[in-house]
């Protein structure tokens, strides 16, 4: 350690420079100015300059200079004062926190001196209170700066005039006062605007905008997740949003869920500041001491937007209806052969079925693949037996049930007729809409009169009239948001049905298609669970019995003959004939010119035995694709009909 002070010599010193944010780039160099006055006034002698750029003054744990400094003055000592500017560039932490950083530089025998305030030595009482008091006031203000930012933030998203921040995808037009285009701002370079002016989203010429669009098309048409969308990206080599080399799952999923790419202006999306935020119910509310924000369920202010949208309406629903049953399920996506992975449930045990090869093989020598009993398999006979059933035969019939659901000619009339009924129901539970808006009238005459009383009543009292106060304005919020759902609702059901058409249209082409990434997508769309159950029959014969239950946002399959929602039961034997009974309705269906076909008749266009047939036949009137009429044979049944759930 050298000596820090000598009776002619001057003082050695450090100077600490800090400015808040990357506005203030004329502040550093002024404040050097400033202090190397001060350091001649002084008799002061520079050693060395500590700086922290755009920190603020209460985030000291990200102020690295700052900390060095305090390092320094304990292990080098070899500085006796430090220059600021003003006592907030030092900092605006509070008179506790100050504490923390003050005494290891008062052990040290360091003092500061500012150009505002002077010579502040923490050794003298009057020293210390004087410092505490300002320091005080510096902290404050960062309070009420919060207020403020957050007032005029709301302001500006209620009245439609908040910013627009950069957005991937998309370039911004500058627009000044008088409405002339000045500028565009490719996506992702930094630019900032006099107050006056206007912006206004353009299309993005670089190619971003193709990306966000082909990363909707992808998610939403191929059976990936986020992560496989990631690869892909980094693949291709296209830079992120933020211009870097690789992307993210953050990154993706901000683009799968910005309304912004459908024409709608999302305000208010997240919440979170350390003194103060913006409430959920449009208030401010305190902070959370921290500067972490936190997504909310919906945003504050959901508009239209004046630019061009990227992403077709239809495919951001579809992506967000994914992604929320990703959420719920916690699955990924399979890129495996089984397409009914994730749907099948045990009945004795309810564990899950998992896809596997199983110990026989066809005759050119493959194995068969099976789905088996995940509890049977890993926890062994004494939780549950190891049940199986082969790939090939069970995905035969679910695929049949799903072709049925989405095939039907008589699917258009009868999803209008069930969307114009939920339109009625909805406007008849709507009906109390004329109460609500009379109480929110009455609310908003409470709370301006309320308003009144609080600047004439004696400040003893104000306390609780302002609680009071923030009550009614919370109730106030609550039937607003009340009111405006309801009438959201409902909307306009020719437009509901054509978009009901059009999904039902999309699953019909992914199932002709055949691809198995897409297929699976197309079930799991339909189908929500199917249930199996293994049924003793005599001493080694098991009849198989299944329960296939459907989305309820989704398209539900019911025949003549009841829901196909009600358990379907078929033999082991009969599944591994690959459930023939379709051929034999398909039979039926052809050979019918008005009188009932024989059970012998189709026995011998099929040239099958009767009993078989005659098994098929009963198995395809339980699916309710033929009847049977008594004496006389069997007759087939309209389409199964498709309804809207």
């Amino acid at each position: 350690m050298i000596a820090k002070t000598t009776k002619t010599g001057p003082t050695p010193a450090v100077t600490y420079i800090r400015m808040s944010s990357g506005k203030q780039e004329v502040s550093p160099e002024q404040q050097r100015g400033e202090v190397a006055r001060l350091a001649r006034k002084h008799n002061c002698r520079i050693l060395r300059e500590y700086y922290d750029a755009g920190i603020s003054g209460d985030a000291t744990d990200k102020r690295l200079d700052f900390q060095r400094m305090i390092a320094d003055a304990e292990e080098k000592g070899d500085f006796a004062a430090i220059l600021c500017w003003d006592q907030d560039r030092f900092g605006r932490f509070d008179s506790i926190e100050a504490g923390r950083w003050i005494y290891p530089l008062r052990k040290a025998g360091v003092w500061l001196i500012t150009c505002a305030q002077g010579r502040i030595d923490w050794n003298d009482f009057a020293g210390r209170v004087t410092y505490n008091v300002v320091q005080e006031g510096k902290h404050e203000f960062l309070q009420s700066l919060s207020r403020n930012v957050c007032r005029g933030r709301l302001a500006a998203m209620e009245a439609g005039t908040a910013p627009l921040p950069p957005v991937y995808g998309y370039d911004r037009l500058i627009y000044d006062p008088n409405g002339t285009l000045t500028r565009r701002v490719p996506s992702g370079e930094k630019f900032s605007r006099p107050k006056a002016w206007t912006v206004r989203l353009d299309p993005a010429t670089d190619g971003s905008a193709d990306t966000v669009r082909w990363i909707h098309t992808t998610f939403s048409e191929e059976d990936c997740g986020i992560l496989w969308l990631v690869g892909e990206l980094n693949r291709k080599g296209i830079p992120s949003p933020r211009g870097r080399r690789t992307w993210n799952w953050g990154a993706v999923y901000y683009i799968l869920t910005n309304p912004i790419y459908v024409g709608m202006r999302a305000e208010g999306r997240f919440t979170g500041g350390k003194y103060h935020a913006i409430g959920d119910n449009r208030e401010i509310a305190k902070g959370s001491g921290t500067r972490q924000t936190h997504k909310r369920l919906e945003p504050l202010f959901l508009r239209q937007g004046n630019h061009t949208p990227l992403v077709e309406a239809d495919i951001f629903e579809r992506n967000q209806r994914k992604l929320a049953m990703r959420r719920q399920n916690k699955t990924r996506p399979r890129k495996s052969p089984y397409l009914l992975a994730g749907l099948l449930f045990c009945g004795h045990c309810g564990g899950r079925l998992y896809g596997g090869p199983g110990g026989a093989k066809t005759a050119d020598g493959y194995s068969l693949r099976y789905y088996a009993c995940e509890t049977g398999t890993k926890q062994g006979k004494s939780r549950c037996r190891k049940y199986a059933v082969r790939k090939d035969h069970l995905e035969k019939y679910i695929l049949d049930i799903v072709t049925a659901a989405v095939s039907s000619t008589e699917a258009e009339g009868q999803i209008r007729d069930a969307i114009w009924r939920q339109a009625k129901a909805q406007t008849r539970s709507s009906g109390n809409t004329p109460a609500l808006k009379a109480q929110i009238r009455a609310l908003e005459a409470k709370i301006e009169k309320a308003a009144e009383n609080v600047l004439l009543a004696d400040g003893a009292v104000v306390p609780e009239l302002t609680k009071v106060l923030d009550q009614w304005r919370k109730q106030r919020a609550t039937l607003a948001a009340q009111l405006e759902a309801k009438s959201n609702s409902g909307g306009n059901p020719d437009r509901l049905a054509d978009k009901a058409l059009a999904e039902l249209a999309r699953l019909r082409y992914h199932l002709e298609a055949g691809e198995p990434a897409k297929v699976r997508q197309v079930v799991k769309s339909v189908i929500s669970k199917v249930t199996l159950w293994w049924e003793p029959k005599g001493k080694r014969r098991r009849v198989l019995r299944g329960l296939v239950e459907f989305n309820s946002s989704g398209v539900s399959c019911t025949t003549a003959r009841g829901s196909v929602r009600t358990p379907v039961t078929f033999s082991w034997r009969q599944l591994s004939e690959t459930l023939k009974y379709f051929e034999v309705a398909a039979t039926v269906r052809t050979q019918y010119q008005g009188t009932p076909v024989r059970t012998v008749a189709i026995a011998r266009i099929l040239q099958a035995r009767y009993a078989n047939v005659n098994g098929f036949l009963r198995l395809a009137a339980r699916a309710g694709l033929v009847q049977h009429v008594r004496y006389q044979g069997w007759t087939p049944i309209e389409s199964p009909k498709v309804v809207v759930k």
